[in-house]
């Protein structure tokens, strides 16, 4: 298991963390995700093996956020 975290852009609310942890646990190979509007950020753990950071990048952006 690997641990990263995101710089995620475009969160204002709860509802938008929300938004991107359903996002990012939707990726397979994710066992959880913790996001934060106040950080900016997304704490993410995850299976190496069975996915990969372009695709959790992908999911995020595609509800509108911006990943740096």
């Amino acid at each position: 298991m690997a641990k990263i975290v995101l710089k995620v852009t475009g969160m204002k609310c709860g509802g938008c963390e929300n938004q991107v942890q359903d996002a990012v646990k939707s990726c397979v190979g994710v066992s959880s995700a913790k996001a934060s509007h106040t950080a900016s950020t997304v704490e993410i753990d995850y299976d190496e093996t069975r996915t990969d950071l372009a695709s959790v990048k992908q999911a995020i952006t595609e509800k509108g956020f911006t990943v740096s």
